[in-house]
C-alpha cells in the first residue's frame, strides 16, 4: 500500500503533504504508462468560449483579458482543453491518453474547498465499444487497490436516464428542469409536488419510489422490471445490467452500487457514468462516464469517447491519515561533521538535518517538529 511508502526526510506536514502527493502521481503515471496510455498536457490558460456551451455547472471560473481583450480563464475542467486540442491538432484517432494537471473554481466560502484542485485522468478518444467503460473501470478497481488500504465503492448511473424518463412526462422545458433539480436535490417534497400532477399515468408509482432509487444492483433491476419505463431506457437500463456483470466476474471483491436519482458529474456526459469513493473520506475519489458528443463542439463530426478523472488532493488526504506515523529524528552537527550527519540522514527513515546556528536553537526546532534531536557535536550517535 501507498501508506507503507511515504516519502523520507519531510520535516513539517506541508512538506509531508506535498511529497505524499507527488509519490501518488509517480504511482499513477507508472499504472498509466502500463496500460498504454500517452500522456497529454494543455495549456493552463484557455479561452472562456471552450466551456461557455456547457456552463460547467454551477462554478465559477477565474477570468483574465489577454492584450486583445479576449476573456481567458484559468482552466476548470481537463476533459474540455483536450478536447479541443484534438479538434485543433487533428490527431488520428482512436487514441488512449492519461493526464495529471491543475484545476481551478472559485469555492464558496468557508466551504472547506480549494480554489487550486490536482487531478490526474483518462481519456479514451474515439471507442464506442464499451470495453472503454470497462477499462476505466479496471483502472479505478486497480489504482483504489494500490494507493489506498480503505475498501472503495463504485457507484453506476447514466446521464440520460433521468432527462428520458422525465421527457416523457411533459414537453415543458421549465417543468422539466423543476423535476430534475428537485430529484437531483433530494428536495423531497418538492418533487412530490412536481410529479402529482402525474398521478394517473402509469409510471406514477415508479416515480413515487424514483428519489430512493440507489443501492443494491439486484434490488435496483427488481424494482426497474416492475416499473412501466419507457422503452428509450431499456438500452441504458441492459448496459448497467452488463457492466455489473462483468464486475462481479472480473472484480469479484468490488463493492458496486446503482444510483438512478442522481446527476452526472458533468452536463457533457451522454451514458454510462461512474463514481468511486470511500467511507473514510468525503467526496467522489475518481468520477467519470461516456461523452459521445463532447467534440461536436470544436469540429464538424463528433468521436465516441470515455474520460475518468482521480482527485489527487482527496488521495493525497487519505493516504495520509492511513500512514503508520514513523519516529522523525533532527540532525544537530557542525560544518566538519557534515559526512557524519549525511551517513545519518540514510539510516533513519523521517530524519532531516538542522541548520540551526547553535544547540539552543536546535532543540527548539526539534520541539516544534516533535522529533528527537540527534546532537552530533556531544558524540549522540546512538539515540
Amino acid at each position: 500500500m501507498l501508506s507503507n511508502l511515504l516519502p523520507l526526510g519531510t520535516r513539517d506536514e506541508f512538506g509531508r503533504r506535498a511529497a505524499t502527493k507527488q509519490q501518488l502521481i509517480s504511482v499513477i503515471q507508472a499504472h498509466f504508462k502500463q496500460r498504454g496510455l500517452a500522456p497529454i498536457a494543455t495549456p493552463l490558460l484557455e479561452n472562456q468560449a471552450v466551456f461557455d456551451p456547457y456552463q460547467m455547472g454551477n462554478t465559477q471560473l477565474y477570468r483574465l483579458l489577454d492584450p486583445e481583450g479576449q476573456t481567458l480563464v484559468l482552466r476548470p475542467d481537463m476533459t474540455l482543453p483536450i478536447a479541443r486540442f484534438l479538434s485543433a491538432t487533428k490527431i488520428p484517432l482512436p487514441q488512449k491518453f492519461s493526464y495529471v494537471g491543475d484545476i481551478f473554481r472559485v469555492s464558496r466560502r468557508l466551504s472547506g474547498s480549494y480554489n487550486q484542485m490536482t487531478q490526474a485522468g483518462v481519456e479514451l478518444i474515439g471507442y464506442p465499444s464499451l470495453k472503454a467503460e470497462l477499462e476505466c473501470l479496471a483502472i479505478a478497481n486497480q489504482l483504489s487497490a494500490e494507493l489506498i488500504d480503505d475498501a472503495v465503492e463504485i457507484e453506476l448511473g447514466d446521464a440520460q436516464f433521468v432527462p428520458q424518463v422525465v421527457a416523457t412526462l411533459t414537453a415543458d422545458p421549465a417543468e422539466q428542469t423543476a423535476i430534475k433539480q428537485a430529484l437531483f436535490n433530494k428536495q423531497v417534497p418538492r418533487y412530490e409536488a412536481l410529479i402529482a400532477a402525474y398521478q394517473d399515468q402509469a409510471l406514477y408509482p415508479f416515480l413515487q419510489q424514483w428519489p430512493r432509487l440507489f443501492g443494491d444492483p439486484a434490488t435496483i433491476f427488481k424494482q426497474l422490471a416492475t416499473a412501466s419505463l419507457p422503452t428509450i431506457v431499456d438500452g441504458a437500463v441492459a448496459r448497467l445490467k452488463t457492466v455489473v456483470r462483468w464486475m462481479q466476474t472480473t472484480m469479484p471483491e468490488q463493492a458496486v452500487s446503482i444510483d438512478l436519482s442522481s446527476q452526472a458529474p458533468q452536463k457533457y456526459y451522454t451514458g454510462l457514468t461512474f463514481r468511486g469513493y470511500s467511507q473514510a473520506g468525503a467526496g467522489y475519489l475518481f468520477s467519470g462516464g461516456r461523452y459521445d458528443q463532447l467534440l461536436a463542439n470544436f469540429q464538424a463530426n463528433s468521436e465516441p469517447a470515455v474520460g475518468m478523472g482521480l482527485d489527487l488532493d482527496l488521495l493525497t488526504e487519505l493516504a495520509l491519515k492511513q500512514a503508520v506515523p514513523t519516529p522523525r529524528q533532527l540532525i544537530y552537527f557542525q560544518p566538519a561533521q557534515w559526512s557524519q550527519a549525511e551517513q545519518l540522514l540514510l539510516k533513519y527513515q523521517q530524519a532531516s538535518l538542522s541548520l540551526a546556528d547553535n544547540v539552543a536553537a536546535a532543540k527548539q526546532e526539534a520541539a516544534q517538529m516533535g522529533a528527537t534531536l540527534i546532537d552530533l557535536t556531544e558524540g549522540d550517535l546512538d539515540e
